[in-house]
């Protein structure tokens, strides 16, 4: 099956690696991130006083599950979101994915939880 090949600006786009400026950018906001939840866990568990490390070793796994979903299920709304965008070359597939990320975080950073408590409220039965 013969395929058609792309045109030397699209493939000069495609072949080019992110900037070593943009993935400083992510580590630095990776690490920031990092440190910000650890510093919350930790002030959020000053107060709990238990006996055994259990509790706080399945609060991990949880985490760790959450994060993994979260991430996971990030690839497909990333690649459902820039599909147009880099389809029809308004930005560059780097740029676009960058752009998804930040605002995706933006969008969790923000959310009130409003929809699910208007949910809720609408299908309770009576």
């Amino acid at each position: 099956m013969a395929t058609a090949a792309a045109s030397p600006a699209i493939q000069r786009k495609l072949d080019r690696s992110p900037a070593k400026i943009g993935i400083a950018i992510f580590g630095v906001a990776l690490i920031i991130g990092f440190v910000y939840a650890a510093a919350h866990l930790v002030s959020d568990l000053s107060t709990v006083h238990v006996n055994s490390v259990y509790p706080f070793v399945l609060l991990g796994f949880a985490l760790l599950i959450a994060l993994g979903f979260e991430f996971v299920n990030g690839f497909h709304d990333t690649a459902n979101a820039v599909a147009t965008v880099i389809y029809t070359h308004s930005l560059e597939p780097h740029v676009a994915v960058v752009w998804s990320g930040a605002l995706n975080f933006l969008g969790v950073l923000t959310s009130s939880g409003a929809v699910a408590l208007a949910s809720s409220r609408c299908c309770r039965s009576n």
